[in-house]
């Protein structure tokens, strides 16, 4: 059985386990329990023993008495739950207590503590110390218990103990600045132990370092007459010297050295080149003013006082600490002005009423000293200000929620994923995050890496030890009930997120709670106008208003994040202040914003997909907004891609179906230009499986189909294809329907199916006549060019290309002209015209790259290389192989890319340079690998073994 067991002896003698109680004893038992618990851990001999029970007059019985008293107590003691504490030990017994649990041993640790910080200048730590150690006291030593022979003495010794300790406990009053607690704690003291003078000398020094110089020469008037009067004696030379520096009227101000740092925090992790740097800051500029901001919990104040602590041998003058209650309630620095000038040494009636008075006089004590000041949670700088020095030589480290400009400010972030789990293993144990590092990782994790909920976190892993951490991860994982879970005694990271929220605005607090519901990676200023239906200037006030005081973080230009436990806590207060018409109704808005964004965005590209068109529902946006965001259609999609993905998936969740299905729509034409194929089929699969609108069943089927066919997936390809076919028959939607008829039929033009591509291709070209739409027709000639080329029937090729190049140059469109060239230079090709292959080709190649088509820039460039390299030209064909891989960004993993470094390691074998013909397949094999393509990796390894080439290693 665990035991919480307690010997207590300072005050009446009380013994406890478990809040279960040692029964009342007689007189003579509690004085064996006495004798015993003096000297706990030693043996207590039998005459030792009767001596401190019964003194000089032992009865006859008292050796059998003793025996009696101590079998008593031993079963008193097991029925508490503290069995075999009593044991027979040489010729006598030995009670067994730990140090921990006996009062008068704690209490003489602490005061080792205590002492030791004063004297390495941490006052305020060693009064908190020892305030701490004097809740032991209850009273005076074994105040109950009759004391005879030796045990008399250890009760002496216990009081000396404690009237030294008092001293003490004065000195690091006098050094921490404590002048008032102190005069009141050592006047009552004076009275108790008139004879003491060491506690006379302490009480006048308070009273003289504080301008009461009346009352320290009186002090010293009444410890000189009762000297005298008692014991014919003056008081000692320290005191006297003290008495003659009071009448001579010495400054008192130069024996003050305030010392008011807390404590620094157990456990302290990390942080070191941020400690580095304000060690730094604050001692290399003659009046450095440093700031340190970020969001509540990320451990300002911890870092604030670690550092002072690391300076205190730099300001000899004393190191100030002064909490300034943040925004929710600042304090006056009129107020704090008062009580720093009192920490110096000035008497509470010296301290001037007139505000700039005070803080003249305030700047004046600290120009004759080197002082650090601590500034902790300050709200603004105007409450700052008066607080600075106003010459070289004192520092000043702030910190606050809000960006604060006159100071050299350190944004402080959340640790490292490394750092977060070490503080709970300094915490918790090293041994037990050793043992489940996934678990340790996951929990710090959870906690966002903040320190406060880390120190949380570890605390309860700390004092539950029969937990496992993956038992706390699995807690901590469930989101509505997190913040729940990050909380023990006085720490809770609910209530530290909390002051920073309730110091909002009405109109910031709203806005925190509903950009909290956005699933999204990140997230623009401008969202924020829809979601509250305001305007977007006023909206992205509000939004930047919120990043000031470090509840948004920067994510990126006009981009902005939440911390994990900051989103947390903001859908709370959503769910309790916000109904969930309100909630759905702002998403809706933000959804339908980025939406009708993203569809002008496409339709402003330089390329087009081959789909339907989408129409949705209009954002409220002002022209100026729209203006500045649709400059860069592509920038634009592709800096809201992950928001937009995030998007259709939180839509599609919320069943909001139809603007989830819009959305993935809406995306297929960046996907297509950037490859981005996963994302591409995650939500179109997402949106097609939620799908109940038949036309939006066919759009998503007629881009699954694409995406099939981009990686070579034809059967793939085809049965999306048809599926789209079918539907958009089936609810007669004509220009649907041509688009599909355009897939399928290009579908089986790869096949070889000439006639059935033909047939597709056509009908296809007389539905986009039908429906006015010149662009699809355009692209069908191209097509049917391409069949009737593959078919040899070259002079009809000759005329649908002809006739889509006029069409495309006729609608000024681009990229369509450079499609059509592109199928002309393979028609040229195809009848040996090289020259004219190589003109199209290349107007092809530069037309793709003025509307930003690198992969098709590269595709026409490759074309143009494999004619050269089919010539003979080696030099030529690599050349622009080259060129044309220089197209693809590293990043680029599209079936292009792996096609063209495949030619580019024929072209090297061709030039007689195995290595890099090896490296180019090998690259070519690992890429068509990733986008799981087995008929082109069979390809690229059929040309390796034929080479005798093997794949590097990289």
């Amino acid at each position: 059985m665990v035991t919480a067991a307690t010997f207590a002896v300072l005050g009446p003698l009380c013994v406890t386990n478990n809040r279960r109680r040692l029964p009342q004893a007689g007189q003579r038992q509690r004085a064996l329990l006495a004798a015993l618990l003096v000297r706990a851990r030693q043996p207590v001999g039998l005459p030792a023993i009767v001596d401190a029970i019964w003194g000089e007059r032992p009865p006859v019985s008292a050796v059998a008495n003793v025996h009696t008293y101590v079998s008593r107590l031993r079963r008193d003691l097991a029925a508490i739950g503290l069995p075999d504490r009593v044991v027979t030990d040489s010729g006598g017994y030995r009670l067994h207590v730990e140090p921990d649990e006996l009062d008068s041993a704690l209490f003489r640790s602490s005061a080792e503590v205590a002492r030791a910080a004063l004297e390495s200048g941490d006052a305020g730590k060693a009064v908190a110390i020892w305030e701490e150690a004097w809740a032991l006291w209850r009273g005076s030593p074994l105040e109950d218990v009759p004391r005879c022979g030796w045990l008399e003495g250890e009760v002496v010794r216990l009081e000396e103990m404690a009237t030294t300790a008092r001293e003490d406990f004065a000195d690091a009053r006098l050094a921490a600045g404590q002048f008032g607690t102190a005069i009141t704690e050592l006047t009552a003291l004076v009275r108790e132990q008139p004879l003491r003078e060491g506690l006379w000398r302490r009480l006048m020094l308070a009273q003289h370092r504080v301008g009461r110089r009346a009352e320290a020469l009186g002090t010293y008037r009444s410890l000189r007459g009762l000297l005298v009067e008692e014991l014919g004696v003056e008081p000692c030379g320290e005191i006297q010297e003290l008495h003659q520096e009071i009448l001579r009227g010495a400054p008192s101000e130069s024996h003050v050295r305030p010392m008011q740092l807390p404590p620094g925090a157990e456990n302290f992790t990390g942080r070191e080149a941020e400690r580095a740097e304000f060690r730094r800051l604050l001692t290399d500029q003659p009046r450095p003013v440093v700031a340190i901001t970020g969001k509540g919990g990320v451990g300002k104040t911890t870092l604030a006082v670690r550092v002072a602590h690391d300076l205190g041998d730099h300001f000899g003058g004393g190191q100030l600490y002064v909490r300034l209650g943040g925004a929710l309630s600042p304090r006056d620095p009129v107020t704090v002005l008062a009580e720093l000038l009192i920490a110096f040494g000035v008497h509470p009636h010296a301290v001037p009423e007139d505000p700039e008075a005070r803080a003249a006089l305030y700047r004046s004590q600290l120009a004759a000293r080197r002082v650090l000041i601590v500034l902790d949670d300050a709200a603004t700088m105007a409450q700052v200000r008066p607080l600075l020095p106003g010459t070289a030589g004192s520092a000043v480290l702030i910190t606050s929620r809000v960006l604060l400009l006159e100071a050299h400010t350190v944004h402080l972030d959340v640790l490292g994923a490394a750092d977060a789990v070490r503080l709970l293993a300094s915490i918790a144990g090293q041994s037990r995050m050793t043992a489940e590092p996934d678990a340790a990782a996951a929990v710090a994790r959870y906690c966002g890496n903040l320190p406060l909920a880390l120190r949380i976190a570890g605390s309860r892993l700390a004092r539950r030890t029969h937990w496992t951490v993956g038992r706390l991860a699995e807690r901590l994982a469930g989101e509505g009930t997190r913040l729940n879970e990050l909380r023990i005694d006085d720490l809770e990271a609910r209530a530290s997120l909390a002051l920073s929220y309730e110091a909002l605005q009405t109109e910031q607090q709203r806005a925190f709670r509903l950009l909290s519901l956005l699933d999204v990676p990140d997230f623009p200023g401008w969202v924020a106008g829809p979601l509250l239906d305001v305007a977007v200037p006023d909206a992205e006030e509000v939004v930047d208003g919120l990043a000031d005081v470090h509840l948004l973080e920067p994510a990126g230009q006009g981009r902005y994040r939440f911390h994990d436990l900051l989103r947390v806590f903001g859908r709370e207060r959503a769910g309790e202040q916000d109904t969930a018409a309100e909630r759905a109704d702002a998403l809706r808005r933000a959804f339908t914003a980025w939406l009708d964004l993203a569809v002008r965005a496409e339709a402003g590209l330089p390329s087009r997909f081959l789909k339907v068109r989408l129409e949705v529902e209009r954002a409220r946006l002002d022209d100026a907004t729209t203006g500045r965001l649709l400059a860069d259609p592509l920038e634009f999609l592709e800096s809201e891609r992950d928001a937009l993905v995030a998007v259709v998936e939180q839509a599609l969740s919320l069943e909001m179906t139809t603007l989830g299905a819009d959305t993935a729509c809406v995306l297929t034409a960046l996907f297509d230009l950037r490859s981005h194929y996963d994302l591409w089929r995650r939500t179109h699969e997402l949106a097609l499986a939620a799908a109940t609108g038949a036309r939006h069943q066919a759009m998503l089927h007629q881009g699954l189909g694409a995406l099939a066919f981009y990686r070579d997936r034809f059967a793939e390809a085809e049965v999306h294809f048809a599926q789209a076919q079918r539907i958009f028959a089936e609810i007669g939607e004509v220009h649907g329907h041509a688009y599909a008829n355009l897939g399928l039929g290009t579908v089986q033009m790869f096949y070889s199916n000439h006639d059935d591509a033909a047939i597709l291709l056509v009908r296809a070209k007389a539905s986009f006549q039908c429906t006015a739409d010149a662009y699809g027709e355009a692209f069908a000639l191209q097509a049917l060019g391409v069949v009737r080329r593959n078919q040899g029937r070259l002079d009809d090729a000759a005329t649908f290309l002809g006739q889509a190049l006029d069409s495309f140059r006729a609608l000024r469109f681009a990229y369509g002209q450079a499609c059509a060239l592109f199928s002309l230079g393979m028609y040229h090709s195809a009848q040996g015209d090289l020259k004219s292959a190589e003109r199209a080709l290349m107007e092809s190649a530069e037309l793709f790259r003025s509307v930003c088509c690198p992969r098709d820039e590269a595709l026409a460039l490759h074309v143009l290389a494999a004619t050269h390299a089919q010539e003979g030209d080696a030099g030529r064909a690599f050349a622009l192989m080259s060129r044309s891989l220089e197209s693809f960004s590293p990043a680029d993993e599209s079936p292009s890319h792996a096609a063209m470094l495949y030619s580019l390691g024929w072209v090297a074998h061709r030039d007689q340079r195995p290595g890099d013909a090896a490296d180019y397949f090998g690259r070519a094999l690992r890429l068509y690998e990733k986008l799981a393509m087995p008929m082109p990796q069979d390809k690229v390894r059929t040309a390796l073994r034929s080479l005798g080439l093997s794949v590097p290693d990289h």
